[in-house]
């Protein structure tokens, strides 16, 4: 009587927990399905959702301020990247948080991995960033929106965000960038591993949250 009595309570618990899993799965997808993406400048006719942790990263070949050409592999064969995509000099956040990468990018390095911001802005642009954030790891301009795509992080910026940018920070978004578009990418985290395998991802179209430096050396390859 008394193991029926168990199983009982047993069961009736695990029931509970199930129902309290799903009921906070479908306020979780109630909430993403709330957030307004427009409020992040992101045009709705294609919302990008970012590459998935367990996937190869992508084969891309990337343009160097140098004009060299070297591929995503080309980093990744001998030691774990970490890849940073930022939006612009433009971009206070962006450069705030350049900036504290710049004073512990040695940290990262110390660990045996590699740090590459990406952006969609020309390299004439990236060096403003330099300036402004004292960067001096590697940054690659995504000078076709080619890496963007392939990682899916770009989306198209709405003519309200375009003229926000332009009277409060006094940039016009596709000036800036390589391609002269108005595309930006969601300023996304990745880890590669030496095998070519995303380890790591933080993706979220609200530009303030953003990877830390601890979230980075907690989730690098041993």
């Amino acid at each position: 009587m008394k193991k029926v009595v168990l199983l009982s309570v047993m069961f009736v618990f695990l029931l509970a927990c199930k129902n309290n899993k799903e009921t906070k799965e479908v306020k979780t997808v109630e909430l993403l399905e709330k957030v307004d993406n427009s409020d992040f400048g992101m045009d709705s006719g294609y919302l990008p959702k970012g590459l998935e942790i367990g996937t190869l990263a992508p084969q891309i070949t990337m343009t160097t301020d140098k004009n060299e050409k070297v591929t995503l592999e080309d980093f990744y064969k001998n030691q774990p990247v970490v890849i940073i995509f930022y939006r612009g000099y433009w971009c206070p956040v962006c450069s705030k948080h350049l900036s504290e990468f710049a004073v512990r990018a040695k940290e990262i390095e110390n660990k045996g991995a590699k740090l590459i911001a990406i952006s969609s802005e020309s390299y004439e642009n990236v060096n403003k960033t330099r300036e402004k954030t004292n960067a001096n790891f590697t940054i690659i301009s995504d000078v076709d929106g080619s890496i963007m795509k392939a990682f899916d992080v770009n989306y198209n910026v709405t003519n309200e965000y375009q003229s926000m940018v332009a009277d409060k920070l006094n940039a016009s978004i596709a000036e800036t960038n390589a391609t002269n578009e108005a595309v930006l990418p969601v300023p996304a985290t990745y880890i590669i591993n030496t095998e070519g395998k995303i380890v790591y991802k933080q993706f979220n179209p609200n530009y303030k949250v953003r990877a830390s430096i601890e979230d980075i050396l907690n989730n690098l390859p041993k």
